[in-house]
């Protein structure tokens, strides 16, 4: 049976999933939440919250999708055999980063929970300092120039 990687070396050879760090922080905001006292009522920002919830698995997917039928790693350590640039990858970077980090942001706007925020921020700076840089040493050293021009037309993020 092949045996799919599900984990990316980070800085100090450390390993980490980002969907286990997004699920983790998910956890850990939640956890919070729960402890906080207040009313579990039905509000107006609880379909807000499942609408960016809903995006961002769109978002996540779909570029995880376009990776797909190039034939190229969707695992952050894995070597791409293939640079892509097209949609949502003319407007951002990392769409399937962004696309989890507004699900966080769907689950604490739902809540309506300022400890639920901690899940997206953390998830985002986990992400941006310690993933990103990873790859985008990755993506120079494959793509060379290309990729560094890639890197000046196109942010990070947004």
């Amino acid at each position: 049976m092949e045996q799919t990687p599900t984990t990316t070396s980070a800085a100090g050879g450390m390993r980490v999933a980002p969907p286990l760090v997004a699920l983790l922080c998910l956890v850990g905001a939640l956890g919070l939440h729960m402890m906080m006292p207040g009313a579990r009522t039905v509000w107006p920002h609880h379909i807000v919250g499942l609408l960016l919830v809903a995006t961002g698995v769109g978002f996540s997917c779909y570029a995880a999708a376009i990776f797909q039928a190039r034939g190229t790693t969707k695992e952050p350590s894995g070597e791409p055999t293939s640079f892509v640039t097209a949609p949502p990858y003319t407007f951002t970077r990392n769409p399937m980063y962004l696309g989890v980090t507004t699900v966080l942001l769907g689950f604490a706007v739902f809540f309506g929970a300022a400890e639920m925020l901690l899940a997206p921020i953390v998830f985002f700076v986990f992400i941006d300092r310690i993933v990103i840089p990873r790859e985008e040493e990755t993506m120079q050293r494959l793509f060379g120039e290309q990729y560094r021009d890639y890197q000046a037309r196109v942010r990070r993020w947004l």
